[in-house]
């Protein structure tokens, strides 16, 4: 006996086929942990898919400051060799640029983030595929409990 909102309710001892049918669905299925599953896949999801967008803001504001650097510096030696043909200039720029320290940390840290891009996008395919797996099951799960119910009704 249970007391429920002041009233004595009375459970049978043995249980009833909805209740064997619940039972069968969820701890021998496992229906309710495949759906959990997908719950904690999806707030997976959630994260990398923000990691993912910070480390391509990081991206672009690298791009930028690579940019500026290089314009910058186009701008110094323009200005510092004036009366240098355009061909001498680009082989000049080539050679200052390449050995400019601060676009050489700018390009390092650009490298590494685009390496975390492209780890996190991996984890991204790998949870929506985890994802896709798990929704098949809850799928197949439920034309499995389909057929059951059918079997039962045409038992009845």
């Amino acid at each position: 006996m249970n007391v429920h909102d002041g009233r004595v309710v009375t459970v049978p001892d043995t249980p009833t086929a909805a209740r064997k049918a619940l039972n069968y669905a969820e701890k021998d299925l496992g229906v309710h942990a495949v759906y959990g599953a997908v719950l904690d896949l999806r707030d997976q999801l959630d994260a990398s898919l923000t990691r993912l967008a910070e480390h391509k803001d990081t991206k672009r504001d690298l791009e930028s400051a690579i940019s500026d650097v290089e314009m910058d510096t186009t701008l110094e030696e323009a200005g510092a060799h004036p009366g240098m043909s355009v061909a001498a200039m680009e082989r000049h720029l080539k050679q200052v640029l390449h050995k400019n320290p601060v676009l050489d940390d700018l390009r390092i840290k650009h490298s590494a983030v685009v390496a975390q891009i492209e780890s996190v996008e991996y984890d991204v395919r790998v949870i929506e595929t985890s994802i896709r797996i798990e929704v098949a099951r809850l799928t197949e799960l439920g034309g499995l409990l389909n057929y059951l119910a059918a079997i039962k009704n045409q038992q009845t």
